[in-house]
């Protein structure tokens, strides 16, 4: 009509394509030097003669980074196309590490992992954006997506520890930044350049305003369901009975995390998020439970239930939310509910030490258990359901 602007179509769900699973798992590969920082900082801290609490704002700095870059990333991936995001996620996490590997001071270093970090946060966002709103098997895309990106770390960990003998933490962080920007750059070339458009949002999917509230319960089952396995994974040595079982500890936790993410998302497509979540959460609560009865081989058998649990947790997430959400508005909404983690991920960690400190792991996980229970029940009055 005359006087009146046409208002661009929405996005509609993309149909599958093995390309593009393939580019947005490539591309969550690319993400984890961020979480490789532990293997470089006592080096970093000798030469800079700083100590953990110094060393601890840098992971922190990118940490609260990536939080934001998921945030922000969510909104604008539900505007550019995929293989446009993955090309400014591959520059920026290259300059990051390049800063960092070029630091002459530790405010240097902490940009340096603040671009990373933020960098990383738009792939995380863009990867998710893109398999999130798949026509069909979401479940089993996003599973193997959020699988990619634990999986990158357990890859990335013992790379960057044989580089850092060979050639010092300088060099390593350059060598990861060639790693990370051909990794990103293959993503780009694999993921779409164009979005699908049609007359509306997906089938059955009103794009109601009331919809996007319905991700508030999701917020809080994120933030409560993730807290216990967060704070597990900073004191996990504590937890398992000494620091001679640290290694262990956090083995047990990454291994569990890994096979969660890869296992949930089929698993919900065949049962739907919601009946799943409530399974997660019910491990959750035994996983707490157990770790209030002491004991070290029973905290070994919880920390590895605690990191199936958010493995799981990780993957069902993403799922619920695209079923509540409209395809065209799903980056968005996704983005608001990954702030209950990165909440959790500074929360979580200060909470569990001072409970312990205060009256002992047991304590402290029968604190985490009540958590499990509300977040339980954020999960039953959400609004996803079986088969909608």
């Amino acid at each position: 009509m005359p006087g009146h602007r046409r208002l661009p179509e929405p996005v509609i769900a993309r149909p599958w394509s093995g390309r593009t699973v393939a580019g947005a798992v490539l591309l969550d590969l690319a993400l984890s030097p961020l979480f490789v920082w532990g293997v470089l900082a006592p080096a970093a801290g000798s030469e800079f003669g700083v100590g953990g609490t110094g060393l601890g704002l840098v992971f922190s700095s990118g940490l609260a980074a990536f939080t934001v870059g998921v945030l922000a990333g969510g909104r604008v991936a539900d505007a550019v196309v995929p293989g446009r995001l993955a090309s400014v996620t591959a520059a920026g996490a290259g300059a990051g590490l390049l800063v960092a590997a070029l630091a002459g001071a530790l405010w240097t270093l902490a940009l340096g992992f603040t671009v990373l970090g933020g960098a990383t946060g738009l792939g995380y966002a863009t990867a998710l954006r893109t398999v999130g709103t798949v026509a069909s098997r979401r479940g089993l895309a996003l599973g193997l997506v959020v699988g990619a990106y634990a999986g990158g770390t357990v890859v990335m960990a013992p790379v960057a520890g044989a580089l850092l003998q060979a050639v010092g933490w300088r060099w390593t962080l350059a060598a990861l930044a060639a790693l990370v920007v051909g990794c990103a750059l293959g993503a780009a070339a694999l993921l779409p350049w164009t979005r699908p458009r049609g007359g509306g949002s997906e089938p059955g999917r009103a794009s109601s305003p009331g919809r996007l509230r319905r991700v508030g319960p999701l917020w809080l089952v994120f933030a409560l369901g993730s807290a216990p396995a967060l704070g597990a994974f900073a004191h996990a040595g504590a937890i398992a009975g000494g620091s001679d079982r640290a290694a262990l500890a956090v083995a047990l936790l990454s291994a569990g995390n890994l096979g969660g993410r890869l296992v949930a998302g089929p698993l919900s497509d065949r049962t739907g998020p919601s009946i799943a979540l409530h399974g997660d959460l019910a491990l959750l609560t035994v996983a707490c439970l157990l770790l209030t009865l002491g004991g070290s081989a029973t905290a070994l058998v919880a920390l590895l239930l605690l990191g199936v649990q958010y493995g799981a947790l990780s993957a069902l997430v993403p799922a619920a939310t695209a079923r509540v959400v409209p395809a065209h508005r799903y980056g968005r909404a996704y983005g608001l509910v990954f702030t209950g983690w990165g909440l959790a991920g500074l929360v979580a960690p200060v909470a569990v030490a001072w409970l312990a400190a205060w009256g002992g792991v047991p304590l402290a996980f029968a604190v985490a258990a009540v958590a499990a229970l509300l977040s339980w029940a954020c999960a039953a009055a959400s609004t996803v359901r079986r088969g909608r």
